[in-house]
């Protein structure tokens, strides 16, 4: 399976622990593409929810954005690293080059980069 920066999937995240979002639900992939070339078992996303933004870090996105059916909000304080196991096979959407780069920012926001 080819996994690119930036690509959306459905992905089994239970369990879970805490505050962290579980159930079957469409990820985007934020690792970059020559971390996601190598033979690590680990990819970075962020969640996406059919639920509205509830902080300033959740990002609302329309099909337009992510080539998916309905609009999605990104999580970016749940980003974690998972096995790849847990993702589909198939991308479902991806983000658009506008939709990546606001991502981009919300994450350099974050964790400080």
């Amino acid at each position: 399976m080819v996994i690119e920066r930036g690509s959306i999937f459905w992905c089994d995240l239970d369990p879970i622990i805490g505050h962290k979002q579980g159930k079957t639900r469409p990820v985007v992939v934020v690792s970059s593409n020559s971390y996601n070339a190598t033979n690590s078992p680990l990819v970075a996303i962020v969640p996406l929810t059919k639920s509205p933004p509830k902080t300033p870090l959740h990002l609302r996105f329309s099909p337009a954005q992510t080539g998916i059916d309905q609009e999605a909000t990104a999580l970016v304080d749940h980003t974690r690293f998972l096995d790849r196991s847990r993702l589909k096979p198939a991308a479902i959407g991806r983000l658009s080059p506008d939709a990546l780069a606001l991502l981009d920012r919300h994450l350099a926001r974050i964790l400080a980069l």
